[in-house]
This record gives structure tokens, sequence and C-alpha cells, in this order.
């Protein structure tokens, strides 16, 4: 059977019309792909620029100088969360000025160390990030060198001496009011009252009476220490004179502070507009302020007995007041005037709304002997150890902060987005 007659593929050739517009196509689309990869450049050019400029470059920047180290914002912002972790946001704000001397003085720390031999170790590191729950950066790093640094200069310079026991007294104390007070109530602690209880319902002074007036073991030479606020009281200057059982002879103290004093007064003249014109002296005792008003009523000046014995302001003006007005001046004194007759000397009248100085302490030593120091008096002591070491490293340091307050602000907000505040 013969082969079936096969259609022949007939190629056509293309017109030049065909061939120009599919030339025209190619070209254009060429010129599409050209301004489409051109823009996607520029958009990541841009993009890029924007993540650099924002996201990259601030972060480089240099905000600090210490010696010849500089430290950028990335490590800033770094610390400044270290520093404030668990802050407040208005309190992270306040703090970047903070954390540049706290990274001057870490970097001083550390210097010191390398100078003086002191030696931490890889493993010591690690231990401390892992303690301190810290990264193991350079800003985690920094931080566990300084403490280490630190720790070890304290055991090697400050915690020697303090080891050393040292002699002691077990003390308590009281102050009242005046001489007189005092003396009768030693008689009543000789026969026999419980000076605990003394101390609670009697002692003018806040410490001694919430702590019963039970002043704790005092070692020699740290008397400021274990006093706290009776550092600069004259119980100091008796302590270790006085023999164990003894209860002393009052001692004056003109720094001793009462929580009150005495007002004598007198209206010199009222005003419906200006108010109460007057003048007054402030004392200490109620004893003292009596004896001086019989004074002023037999005629005597108002402006040198003032001079001499009163606590107020007024003292140098001879007692002179100026005007008060009663209801816009909120003083108990102002209270007081409003109810008094002019040119009446007033009787005297208690103020407890003021503070005076002076009193009489009572003391008693309990023991003595030689014994070790308490761990919160050694903890003050090496505190002031290392104050003083730190004082001496920063005075050999050259810092500059160059944190703006537009940089300041960045630190914070970044910090304070990481915590999603």
């Amino acid at each position: 059977m013969a082969g079936k007659h096969r259609k022949a593929n007939i190629t056509r050739n293309p017109t030049k019309r065909q061939v120009s517009r599919w030339k025209k196509e190619k070209r254009l689309s060429r010129i599409i792909g050209i301004v489409t990869g051109a823009v996607i450049v520029a958009v990541l050019g841009i993009i890029g620029f924007w993540y650099y400029s924002e996201q990259i470059m601030p972060y480089q920047q240099t905000v600090l100088k210490v010696n010849d180290k500089s430290y950028n914002m990335d490590y800033f912002v770094k610390m400044l969360d270290f520093y404030t972790e668990g802050q407040e946001s208005n309190v992270v704000r306040l703090y970047p000025d903070v954390v540049a001397r706290g990274i001057a003085q870490s970097h001083a720390i550390i210097e010191a160390g390398a100078a003086d031999n002191i030696t931490i170790s890889d493993e010591e590191i690690t231990k401390e990030l892992d303690t301190m729950k810290l990264e193991k950066n350079d800003v985690g790093v920094d931080i566990v060198k300084a403490r280490l640094t630190t720790r070890k200069y304290s055991a090697a310079n400050c915690m020697p001496i303090l080891s050393v026991p040292v002699e002691q007294v077990e003390a308590q104390a009281m102050l009242l009011e005046t001489k007189s007070m005092a003396d009768d109530r030693r008689q009543k602690l000789i026969l026999g009252d419980n000076f605990s209880n003394s101390a609670t319902m009697l002692s003018l002074d806040a410490y001694t009476q919430s702590r019963k007036g039970y002043l704790g073991w005092v070692p020699k030479g740290y008397e400021d220490k274990a006093l706290g606020s009776l550092k600069d009281s004259a119980i100091r200057d008796v302590l270790f004179k006085m023999k164990v059982g003894e209860i002393g002879e009052p001692i004056y103290d003109a720094n001793a502070q009462k929580p009150f004093g005495y007002w004598v007064l007198e209206v010199l003249e009222k005003d419906d507009t200006r108010g109460i014109h007057a003048r007054g002296i402030l004392f200490s005792s109620e004893e003292e302020a009596n004896k001086v008003r019989e004074r002023l009523v037999n005629g005597e000046s108002w402006d040198s007995l003032a001079k001499q014995y009163s606590q107020h302001k007024s003292k140098d003006m001879g007692g002179d007041l100026d005007w008060i007005v009663p209801g816009s001046d909120k003083t108990q004194l102002a209270r007081i005037l409003s109810t008094q007759d002019v040119k009446q000397i007033s009787p005297v009248i208690r103020d407890d709304g003021t503070e005076t100085d002076g009193g009489y302490w009572i003391v008693q030593v309990l023991d003595k002997k030689v014994r070790p120091l308490d761990d919160n008096i050694k903890m003050m002591v090496e505190q002031d150890c290392l104050n003083t070491w730190l004082e001496g490293l920063m005075k050999g340091v050259k810092s500059e902060n160059l944190l703006d307050q537009k940089q300041k602000e960045f630190a914070a907000d970044k910090v304070l987005k990481s915590r999603g505040q």
C-alpha cells in the first residue's frame, strides 16, 4: 500500500514589519528589566541606608572615652539595661550620666587590677557570669571583671585589719531635757528602776527611745559606725572611761536634738490686714524658759536675752518674728499668737512643731571586752576602704562623656523598648 503523502512544513520568512515589532518588544522588555532592576536597587539602597542609619550607625557611635579606650552606643545601651534592671521608665531616663560614670569607674578598676597583678581567670569569669545570669559579651565580662577585681582588692587590703579583735563596750543611754530631770532619773536607776523601760518612756532621742536605750557593742576606733545618728554625740567621749555597771553622771550635749521647744512670746501689735507683729524666744527646756521669762517680766532687754538664749532664727533680730498672718501661716506659732493680747508676755508654751538642741545623757556601760567586730561594722568599714580606693583611682582617670540629650533619649528608648515599656 502506497504511503500517504505528508504535508510539507512550509516555513514562512517573517515580514519586515514583524521583525521590526519583535525588535521593539525585545528592546522594551530590556528597558523594563533595566528600569525594574534600577528601582529594586534603589529601594534596597534606601532600605539599606535607613537600616544602617537607624539600626547600625547609632550603635557604632562613640559615646564615652575613658583614658585611651572608646565605648560605643551598643555597649552603653547594654550597660544602661544592666544598671536599671527592675526600674521604672522614668528612672531609666535619669540614669545615662550615672551609667557613664559607672563605666568609667569599672574601667579604672579593671586597669588598676591589671597594674596590681590581680589576676582573674576565665573560669572565674564564667562562674561569675553564671551566678549573675549575664551574657558572655563585652559588657558582661567587664561587669564581672570589675566586681571580681574589687572583691580581691578588698580581701587583700580591706578585710585583714577587720579580722583583728578590738576593745568594745556594751552600753545603753537615754536623753533627758534638763540636769535636774537627769539627776532624778539617775538616782531612781541606781535604786533599781529598769533602764530599758525608762528609756522607752522618757528618752527624748528617737534612736535610743526606739531601741529601748540599747546601743549595742561599740568598738573602740569605730564609734562613728556603731553609734549611727549619735556618732557626734557626747556619748562617745565617755564610753571607754566608764566602769562596767556604772551609771554615769548626766552629760550635757549641746548637739542633741529634741522634737520640741518652748516659747515665751509677746504680741507687739495687731492689724486686720497685716496680721500679728510679735517677738519671741525659743528655749530648749521649760526650766530655762521659765527663768528667762521672769527676767523679761522684770524688764530685762528682749534683744539681749533673745541673742543669748533663743534657738530660733529670729535671735539676731532680738526675737522679732515680723508679721504673721493667722490662717495663711500654718505653724503652731500663728495659732498661739492669735489668742494672745497685745503687750502681754505669754506663759511658757510648748511647741511640738519645731526642733531644739541640748539635753542630758544618762549612760550605763553593761560590759567591756575584746571581741571581733560585728558583721555590720565590718561591712561599713570595708565600704569606706573601697570608697577611698575608688576615689584615688578616679583621680587618675581621664573620662569624656560625649552623650548629648538626643543620644541619652535614644539609649533609654532602646532599653525600654526591649522590655516592652
